[in-house]
């Protein structure tokens, strides 16, 4: 493959006409990047002398490489940006036999040349897909009804707080002036009373929405927890028998 880029190298250096060159500089682009992906399978897939790699075994592997060599500034974590990359490789190890070592020819090549190499393996991967789109669909579910449940809760919390809010905010100032007035009485102004009062009530009603607001963060985690927990309980539960 190397031989073959390097003679391609030759022809687009060669050729006098435009088209032509451009048209060997992709098959030449192409080539190479054949060779890169083979390239960084040899690292990956590298094991003691003697050992294979299993393709249930490849993402895993695939996930430590991304984590050492990726090269990206991004405020996501590595975790977060080699999943994709380590989810696309699983998915195409279904196509390959559990009892076949994996090679980095094979890791690049594509799903359809894998079911030709594979036929045996299809009906089994495609089983696996089929129990794979099922446990997505469960799993929107969950995630649908959770969203559903925050948001409706959220709206009560807001409501319960408000109000709350507000008879704070009144209560609190009603009973400052009160106390203020039996205090201090007429002779040391009011203005100066009454701009005591404001200033705590403004304090409370800040004070409020910060609460709001940590309640909704712990209602985030709640339903976080209640989505896991309902899940795992659905599962337990026996399906009903069809009639």
């Amino acid at each position: 493959a190397i031989a073959a880029a390097a003679a391609m190298g030759s022809l687009v250096a060669g050729s006098s006409s435009p088209c032509l060159a451009v048209l060997l500089a992709l098959v030449a682009r192409a080539v190479h990047a054949g060779n890169a992906c083979e390239d960084t399978y040899k690292v990956v897939l590298k094991a003691p002398k003697g050992q294979q790699v299993l393709p249930a075994e490849v993402g895993g592997k695939y996930f430590a490489y991304c984590k050492k060599n990726m090269k990206v500034s991004s405020a996501k974590s590595m975790d977060d940006l080699c999943a994709p990359l380590v989810k696309k490789i699983e998915e195409k190890m279904r196509w390959v036999p559990p009892s076949i070592a994996v090679t980095p020819e094979m890791a690049c090549k594509s799903v359809d040349k894998l079911k030709e190499q594979f036929p045996e393996q299809v009906a089994a991967a495609e089983e696996s897909l089929k129990g794979v789109a099922e446990e997505n669909a469960r799993q929107k579910q969950f995630l649908d009804k959770a969203k559903e449940l925050r948001g409706k809760l959220a709206e009560e919390l807001q409501t319960v707080v408000r109000k709350w809010s507000k008879d704070l905010v009144r209560e609190a100032g009603t009973r400052l002036r009160s106390v203020a007035g039996e205090v201090v009485g007429a002779d040391f102004g009011q203005t100066a009373t009454e701009t005591l009062a404001k200033q705590m009530e403004d304090a409370a009603a800040l004070s409020s929405k910060g609460v709001e607001t940590k309640l909704l963060q712990k209602l985030d985690e709640a339903v976080g927890a209640w989505a896991a927990v309902a899940k795992k309980e659905a599962l337990k539960k026996p399906e009903k028998p069809e009639l």
